[in-house]
């Protein structure tokens, strides 16, 4: 059975959809065994093994190969300049190159980073083929996973659209059936090559001891909220032109440790006030994302909206964002969903929540993950945060004026070092 690319079709043609993870390894393995190791990670799992067929009338699915097209390679170059070097260079997915992982070695440290495209999988995935490569490190026997992708077949049925929306979507449908066209991979190397051409990401990030992380869980506990709401606060509060948060949600049913998308996402609206203390902020905001999670409409709502679009319309919004092609409908489309016109969301976390995968691998130990999601074209500000036993790491990546941003990321770093810096 063919796997279609029905909820993520956004992504395909999304020129910065790479998520990064830094991985610090104790325990000194050897840069070949550990090669190994990772090479035994991309055959036990389909997505690894897998590449992206796009056919003449402009569907997209998996297909399977006998090699993996995903790379290993040692180097001693640094992470960040790994990124910015490789970000620029498509990956050729219709190869089955859907990860990059670099083994950087010193004198004293090994690390791994791993540049993964979206389409082989969410940031969760990611964590689990870690674990794969560890496991296998440590001379653990892998068993074969296969991709499980969310389907419209496999969301509740609570989750089901109104009818006034699919007959909205049938609208752009239809227009689209008469004027538009399907694009085929020349399209997907010419937009990641216009997008690329001048521009660079960048990174900033900050570490949270565990002390740190505990006083912060102590506060959050108090005042009746999650820690990823007060996170979110500290960011609307840098940022007071801040006014949507979307929101990176697991979407696995039951537990499952598979290599593909199983992830949606709300949006949530707050403007911080200054009539308002940070807490009642944070706690309106907290019920806010609430009222989104316990509404199966409004918690699955992407997972069911964007497989009802023509593929290739989805794919000509991107190609008209960066100038590539032009069509009336796919203009209304690209406003309509972010994309065009100033009305890009605001603000973007995604919070891997602590981990659930062990530090500990036999000899070999992980220290310090550090986890980068991607720069999508919809979104301002992209937040990622993890949390492991040995502290958590929030990052910021971003494309715009680098003092700027380097600033709006530390003035939501002390706030939230303001929490625990007060005694509990």
């Amino acid at each position: 059975m063919k796997k279609y690319i029905y909820s993520e079709r956004v992504d395909l043609f999304e020129p910065n959809i790479y998520i990064n993870f830094l991985v610090q390894l104790l325990g000194n393995p050897e840069p070949d065994i550990l090669i190994s190791a990772v090479k035994a990670a991309f055959a036990a799992n389909e997505a690894t093994m897998s590449k992206i067929i796009l056919d003449s009338t402009g569907e997209a699915f998996y297909e399977q190969m006998q090699e993996s097209g995903c790379r290993v390679e040692i180097s001693k170059e640094g992470w960040y300049d790994l990124i910015r070097s490789n970000e620029k260079v498509p990956f050729a997915i219709d190869k089955g190159e859907f990860l990059r992982v670099f083994i950087i070695t010193s004198e004293e440290d090994v690390f791994l980073l791993i540049m993964a495209h979206h389409l082989v999988g969410d940031g969760k995935s990611i964590t689990y083929l870690i674990e794969d490569i560890m496991k296998a490190l440590s001379g653990e026997y892998l068993s074969f996973k296969e991709m499980q992708l969310i389907t419209k077949d496999s969301l509740p049925k609570k989750s089901e659209l109104p009818f006034l929306i699919k007959r909205y979507i049938g609208f752009y449908n239809r227009r689209w059936k008469h004027t538009g066209r399907s694009f085929q991979w020349g399209d997907y190397y010419s937009i990641h090559k216009t997008y690329w051409k001048e521009r660079s990401s960048h990174i900033a990030h900050e570490y949270f001891s565990p002390e740190e992380i505990g006083r912060i869980h102590a506060h959050v506990k108090k005042i009746g909220i999650s820690v990823n709401s007060y996170i979110a606060t500290a960011f609307l509060e840098a940022d007071r032109s801040n006014g949507i948060i979307g929101i990176a949600v697991d979407a696995r049913m039951d537990g499952n440790k598979s290599i593909s998308n199983q992830a949606t996402g709300i949006t949530v609206d707050h403007i911080f006030s200054d009539g308002m203390s940070f807490d009642e902020n944070a706690k309106l905001v907290h019920q806010k994302v609430l009222y989104k999670l316990m509404r199966p409409k409004n918690k699955f709502f992407i997972l069911q909206v964007i497989p009802l679009f023509t593929p290739s319309l989805l794919d000509s919004v991107l190609l008209f964002t960066y100038g590539l092609y032009h069509n009336k409908t796919t203009q209304k489309l690209a406003k309509l969903m972010g994309y065009k016109d100033g009305s890009t969301r605001d603000l973007g976390i995604t919070n891997l929540t602590r981990l659930d995968i062990p530090n500990q691998y036999g000899a070999y130990e992980i220290k310090k993950l550090l986890f980068i999601p991607p720069v999508i074209s919809y979104a301002k500000h992209i937040i990622g945060v993890s949390t492991m036993e040995d502290g958590m790491s929030i990052t910021y990546h971003y494309m715009n004026d680098q003092e700027r941003e380097v600033e709006f990321f530390k003035r939501a770093i002390q706030t939230l070092k303001s929490t625990y810096s007060q005694p509990i």
